[in-house]
């Protein structure tokens, strides 16, 4: 059996948000592996939001850019709030982004050799190092390609510690193309709150949503349910998982009586358009 460390007993509490006994216990039945035990304590009704588990947080800065045929979001670290609030750092990560968004590299390895400057994107990022004395990388980034009959809007939170993109499509002649941009914003303000996983429920793979039905299944056993009832419950489960968890199903955060479809509907329907739909959506946190 795994020896169980106070170390590896605060990693788990700062995931989780639970009290050190909880989690001792998750991480001896588990011999100590840190998904398992985040598992473990699931099926035992912790109050445990397994989308919100993040990684070791990180400083810097999710940066947002808009071209005329893309947006993009990168994520830059550095090794201090300090540094991410220079002038350095933000001149930097702006040039970054603009490279993203004009050559469109597939992964940060590709975008280092990116021309800027004079220079490449990785030199420029060695210097920039070597100037301030503080470790800067880029970790990630995406971008969304925008075509017609498309809007794509950006959304940051946080002094850039959330950066969110969402692209619509329409079908029809849109008569106030401003509305729809407002429109995207909206709902790039919505996934930064609620923190979708999918657009709809057939979005989500497979293998989650058999997770979530052990896991409920055995909750629902433990509160002593038998027989057909128990799957009725755990189907009930599942249809409350779509909803906090699929874009299209949650309710709006600015408007309680509205879910997202419902928007979506009445948004095209103002417009004078066939249908508005959510084709994408990027959510990039902070050392998430």
């Amino acid at each position: 059996m795994a020896d169980i460390t106070a170390q590896m007993v605060a990693d788990l509490r700062e995931k989780t948000g639970l009290g050190i006994l909880q989690c001792k216990k998750a991480l001896t039945e588990t011999a100590g592996d840190m998904e398992k035990a985040i598992e473990f304590l699931r099926k035992q009704g912790a109050a445990v939001a397994a989308k919100r588990i993040g990684k070791e947080t990180k400083e810097g800065k999710v940066i947002l850019a808009s071209g005329s045929d893309a947006v993009c979001a990168v994520e830059i670290n550095c090794e201090t709030d300090f540094v991410s609030a220079s002038d350095d750092f933000n001149g930097f990560t702006a040039k970054v982004a603009k490279v993203i968004l004009d050559k469109k590299p597939l992964d940060p390895e590709a975008l280092k050799g990116q021309a800027l400057d004079g220079s490449t994107v990785g030199e420029v990022n060695t210097a920039v190092i070597a100037k301030i004395g503080e470790l800067i990388s880029i970790r990630r980034f995406t971008v969304e390609k925008v075509g017609a009959n498309e809007v794509a809007e950006t959304y940051s939170h946080g002094n850039g510690k959330i950066g969110v993109i969402v692209k619509l499509g329409y079908q029809g002649q849109v008569s106030d193309k401003s509305a729809l941009s407002g429109l995207a914003k909206d709902l790039a303000m919505q996934v930064a709150a609620s923190m979708p996983i999918a657009i709809e429920a057939k979005d989500v793979p497979a293998s989650v949503i058999e997770k979530e039905r052990e896991i409920g299944r055995e909750l629902t056993l433990k509160e002593g349910k038998t027989g057909d009832i128990v799957e009725k419950i755990v189907e009930g489960k599942i249809q409350k998982y779509y909803k906090e968890n699929c874009l299209v199903n949650q309710v709006y955060v600015k408007d309680s009586k509205l879910t997202i479809d419902k928007l979506l509907a009445a948004s095209a329907k103002s417009q004078g358009l066939e249908s508005i739909k959510v084709l994408g959506f990027h959510r990039l946190q902070l050392g998430q």
